[in-house]
C-alpha cells in the first residue's frame, strides 16, 4: 500500500577500495598528472591586464594600416584589369614592346614542347637499349648450349650488344640536349619573362593612379572636380618611372636573351645532329665522340646579365 510521500532512493554505494572500478588512492589536495600537465601550460607570474598592457599598440597599429593598402592596391589593380578587359577604361600601351614579349612567350612554349618530346624519347631510347642488351644475353646464353649454331648465336649476340651500346650513346647525347634546354626553357627565359611580369604589375600600378586622377580632375557633367589626396601627383609620377625602368631592364634582357640563346642552342642542335647521324648511320667512334663533346660543351647560365 502507497503512502502519499515516495521514498527517494537510497544512493549508490562508493564500490570497495580493492575493486577494479575504483578509482586509484591519493592524498588529498594532491593535483593528478591530468590537472598537473594542464596547469604547466600556463604561464606563471603573468595575469591578463598585465599580458595586454604589453602589447605594442603603435606595432599592431602598423600591421593593420599596412594590410588595409595591401587590400585596396589589390582590390584597384584588380578592378583595373577587368575594366581593361572589358574595354571600359584606356590603358598605357606599347605595341612594339608588348610585341616583343609576346613573341619571347611563344617561343618559351616551344621551348617547353622540346623538353618534353626530346625526354619521351630519352625513354623510349632508354628501354630499347635495355631490351636489345637482354636479347644479346638470351643469345649468348643459348650459344653455351646450342653447339650446332653456337657460332651464329654468338655473332647474333655481340651485334646486338653492339647496337645497345650504341643506343645508350645515344641517350647519353640526348640527356646532355636535354640538361641544357631545361636551363634554357625553366632558368633563362623564365628570369626574363619574370622581369617582363613585373613591367606589367607596374604598369597597372602606374594606369591605376593615371586614371584616379583623370577621373578626380574631369569629373562626369554636373559634378564638381574631386580635391586629390597629398602627394598624389608625386606618388604616380613614382610609379610611371618604375615602370619606365623596368620596361628598359626588360628590353635589355631580351636583347641579350635573343643574342646568347641563339649562340648556345645552335652549337648543342649541331652536337646532337652529329650524335643523330652516327647512330643512324652505326658509326660508333663518331658516336662515342659526339658522347664527349656534348659533355664538355658550355652549358647556358641561368641568366645571361646581372639582375636589375
Amino acid at each position: 500500500m502507497m503512502t502519499g510521500s515516495s521514498a527517494s532512493p537510497p544512493e549508490p554505494s562508493a564500490p570497495p577500495v580493492d575493486s577494479p572500478f575504483s578509482a586509484p588512492p591519493h592524498e588529498a589536495n594532491t593535483p593528478t598528472s591530468d590537472s598537473t600537465e594542464t596547469m604547466s601550460r600556463i604561464p606563471t607570474g603573468i595575469k591578463l591586464p598585465d599580458a595586454v598592457a604589453n602589447i605594442d599598440t603603435a606595432q599592431v597599429a602598423a600591421k593593420v594600416e599596412s594590410f588595409k593598402k595591401w587590400t585596396i592596391g589589390t582590390f584597384k589593380n584588380s578592378k583595373q584589369q577587368l575594366l581593361e578587359h572589358m574595354g571600359k577604361i584606356d590603358k598605357t600601351v606599347d605595341p612594339e614592346f608588348e610585341a616583343q614579349c609576346e613573341v619571347l612567350k611563344d617561343i618559351h612554349r616551344r621551348y617547353g614542347l622540346v623538353v618534353a618530346a626530346a625526354k619521351n624519347f630519352s625513354q623510349v631510347l632508354t628501354q630499347m637499349a635495355e631490351a636489345e642488351k637482354k636479347l644479346s644475353e638470351s643469345f649468348y646464353q643459348l650459344s653455351l648450349k646450342e653447339e650446332q649454331i653456337k657460332a651464329q648465336c654468338t655473332t647474333t649476340s655481340e651485334t646486338m650488344r653492339g647496337v645497345g651500346e650504341q643506343a645508350s650513346s645515344l641517350d647519353a647525347c640526348l640527356r646532355y640536349f636535354i640538361s641544357s634546354m631545361e636551363t634554357v626553357y625553366s632558368q633563362t627565359i623564365t628570369d626574363t619573362l619574370h622581369t617582363i611580369y613585373n613591367t606589367e604589375s607596374a604598369r597597372i600600378e602606374y594606369d591605376v593612379d593615371r586614371n584616379d586622377i583623370t577621373a578626380a580632375s574631369n569629373p562626369p557633367q554636373g559634378q564638381q572636380p574631386k580635391s586629390l589626396p597629398a602627394g598624389a601627383t608625386e606618388k604616380c609620377d613614382e610609379k610611371k618611372a618604375k615602370y619606365e625602368k623596368l620596361k628598359s631592364d626588360a628590353r635589355i634582357k631580351m636583347r641579350l636573351l635573343e643574342e646568347n640563346r641563339i649562340s648556345v642552342v645552335a652549337a648543342q642542335l649541331e652536337k646532337l645532329q652529329s650524335a643523330l647521324a652516327a647512330y643512324y648511320s652505326g658509326n660508333a667512334k663518331l658516336l662515342e665522340s659526339s658522347v664527349r663533346e656534348l659533355s664538355i660543351l658550355q652549358t647556358p647560365q641561368p641568366s645571361f646579365i646581372p639582375a636589375m
